[in-house]
C-alpha cells in the first residue's frame, strides 16, 4: 500500500436540493483540512463533508467523501454535480439520458428524482472514498 495523497476537504455537499457552493476561494489541492487517501493518485481529487439526509442510508450527515475527477463516471454512481447557472453543486446518483439529459437520483426514497439538462451542467465527479462519521 502507498501513501497516497492528502486531499483537501473543499466545504460541503448538500445531499438535498442543489445549493450554492463555495469553494472558499482556495486554489486547487489546498484547504484548511485534509485527508490522507491511501493508494489515491488523483491529484485533482477533492472531498466534502455531507450535509442533509438524501444520500441515506449510504451517506449519512457528517460524512467525509472524496471524489475524483479522474475517475471515469458511469450509470448509477454517487457523483458530486457542479451546475453552471446558477452556480450550485448537489450530491447524487447520476444516470444519463438521451437529449444531454441527465437523471439525479437521491438513496433516500423521500426525495423525488430530478431531470436536468446536461448543458447546466459543468463537472460530475464520482465518489471513490468515504470516511464516517464515528
Amino acid at each position: 500500500m502507498k501513501a497516497g495523497v492528502m486531499v483537501p476537504i473543499i466545504n460541503k455537499v448538500a445531499a438535498g436540493y442543489p445549493t450554492d457552493f463555495d469553494d472558499l476561494d482556495y486554489p486547487v489541492g489546498i484547504a484548511d483540512d485534509y485527508v490522507r487517501c491511501p493508494d489515491l493518485h488523483d491529484g485533482n481529487a477533492f472531498a466534502v463533508r455531507v450535509v442533509g439526509d438524501s444520500m441515506e442510508p449510504k451517506f449519512c450527515e457528517g460524512d467525509i467523501v472524496v471524489f475524483s475527477p479522474a475517475a471515469e463516471v458511469h450509470n448509477g454512481d454517487d457523483c458530486f454535480i457542479r451546475f453552471s447557472m446558477p452556480h450550485e453543486t448537489t450530491f447524487k446518483r447520476v444516470f444519463f439520458e438521451e437529449g444531454d439529459k441527465i437523471h439525479l437520483q437521491a438513496r433516500n426514497e423521500k426525495y423525488p428524482p430530478k431531470t436536468v439538462d446536461g448543458k447546466r451542467v459543468n463537472g460530475i465527479y464520482r465518489a471513490v472514498i468515504k470516511f464516517e462519521q464515528l
